[in-house]
Parts: C-alpha cells; sequence; structure tokens
C-alpha cells in the first residue's frame, strides 16, 4: 500500500537569472512601443510605467507587472528603478491602450507587501501563483502562511499602488 507524501507549502522569490535580466531589456525595447500602441489593449498584465528619476531628473519608461486587486491598479516589481517612487511619485500609466495620470506609492514594510501578495494569491489562485505570474513561486496545494510570504519578499519584492491624480 502506498502513502502519498503531502508536500508541505512553501513559497519563494523569483530570482531572474543574468540571462533573464538580459533578454528582459532586449524584450522591453520592442515592449514600450507596443503597450502605447492600439495593440497594447490586448496585454492585460503588463502596463507601460512612465517618471521622472528623483536625483538625476532622468525620464523612466518601464514595462511592469501590473495587476488590479480591491480596484487599486498594482505595480509588482524588484527592479532599481522603485527608489525613484520613494515618497510619492506622479506618474503615467499606460494600461490596456488607457492613458492614465496616477499618484505612485512605494510599499517596502515587508509585512504590508506579504498582506497584499496574500490577497493577490487568493484573487489568483495557488495555480496561477505557482506559474510566478506575480514574482514568487508557490510550492505545494496549500496558502503559504504569512511568515512564508513575508520571508519570500522581504527586501526583494515590493509594490506600487497608484492612485488618480
Amino acid at each position: 500500500m502506498q502513502t502519498e507524501t503531502k508536500v508541505e507549502s512553501s513559497v519563494r522569490c523569483f530570482e531572474p537569472t543574468a540571462r533573464f535580466d538580459r533578454m528582459t531589456r532586449i524584450a522591453n525595447v520592442f515592449m514600450r512601443p507596443l503597450l502605447r500602441s492600439s495593440a497594447g489593449k490586448a496585454i492585460h498584465e503588463l502596463a507601460l510605467l512612465s517618471f521622472v528619476g528623483r536625483r538625476s531628473g532622468r525620464r523612466y519608461e518601464v514595462p511592469a507587472e501590473f495587476h488590479g486587486l480591491d480596484g487599486d491598479p498594482l505595480i509588482l516589481t524588484a527592479s532599481a528603478w522603485r527608489s525613484n517612487l520613494r515618497g510619492g511619485a506622479d506618474v503615467e500609466l499606460v494600461h490596456e491602450g488607457r492613458r492614465l495620470s496616477m499618484r505612485a506609492e512605494l510599499i517596502e514594510d515587508p509585512d504590508q507587501v506579504a498582506s497584499i501578495y496574500e490577497k493577490l494569491i487568493a484573487q489568483i489562485g495557488i495555480a496561477n501563483a505557482k506559474a510566478t505570474k506575480i514574482g514568487l513561486e508557490v510550492i505545494g496545494e496549500d496558502m503559504p502562511t504569512h511568515g512564508q510570504v513575508r520571508e519570500a519578499v522581504a527586501g526583494r519584492r515590493t509594490m506600487v499602488r497608484l492612485h488618480p491624480r
């Protein structure tokens, strides 16, 4: 008689390789104009976020992972550009062909980020979270605990909550 071995639920942060980063940079060259075009209406999971650097004054235009949660648009990121949004920043969001002037709020607190990720995992389902559609990989069939999610995101993943201006 065989016994079923149950895999204990856990979660880990998606850690991109150098090759993945290179491919992302190349893909972004094509994604920027695509997201701005009428074809961008069909791309639901990405948005184009435009903002000015805090210190450099440089204009950034970054394709980013987009999700909606409780009516709020969220950008999920582990990228270095996020530091430009500390303390809040005016941004332009292009999502599904719509251009919106928004105010960005960077959320870095691991407990807050973990709580939002838990809601997002519950919203999209464990199967989609397993496919790293949110920058985290859920292992096992059960919802990970708050502590597991917090440990996975701490210092690695942040959220940008967007509010209309």
